[in-house]
């Protein structure tokens, strides 16, 4: 296919045609006697599209098949309790106090508690760290709004200094680095 020389870009099969541009009506490109390709079947059409087949149809089962269910767990708050979630529950190591919904986990282990109290203190940490990105973002723009072209506004740099970094301060606590 790619020996014919610099024409081999319109070498696409037979019933493909070559237009030029400069007047003359287009013609035909001419078969080559040494090209002696049986006609395209079914089967040859079906291998063709099958690339492009398994980039459609493989993400799709795997989509099916991936399992949305109750593989996560039940839901977890952390602020106070609220309906459904009014089962108060103490993680270890990290005494992160959070709240489950009981009908949710009536038929827990030992080992499931361990588990959710696992992914309960791995969202809490996620979710201080969110904050105190917030909270950085908050503090850096007063620092930018201090300082002026010509002067800085010592009360706002003070302000800004001073700023109250609650999910930062726990995320120290808790052995993170927050601030």
């Amino acid at each position: 296919m790619f020996d014919t020389g610099p024409g081999f870009a319109f070498n696409m099969g037979p019933g493909v045609r070559v237009h030029q541009f400069g007047g003359g009506r287009p013609r035909a490109r001419p078969q080559n006697a040494a090209n002696n390709e049986p006609p395209p079947t079914g089967l040859r059409a079906l291998q063709s599209l099958l690339p492009l087949l398994l980039l459609i149809v493989f993400p799709l089962l795997s989509s099916l098949f991936s399992g949305t269910g109750s593989a996560t767990g039940p839901s977890v708050r952390f602020d106070s309790p609220m309906a459904p979630q009014t089962q108060q529950r103490i993680s270890n190591p990290l005494k992160i106090h959070y709240w489950v919904d009981p009908a949710q986990v009536k038929e827990y282990g030992a080992r499931d508690w361990r588990s959710l109290d696992k992914r309960a203190e791995a969202k809490y940490v996620n979710q201080l760290n969110y904050e105190c990105e917030i909270e950085h973002d908050r503090r850096n723009k007063l620092v930018n709004n201090a300082q002026g072209f010509f002067f800085t506004d010592e009360a706002m740099m003070n302000r800004a200094r001073q700023m109250e970094m609650r999910s930062c301060r726990r995320l120290n606590e808790l052995g993170y680095r927050g601030v």
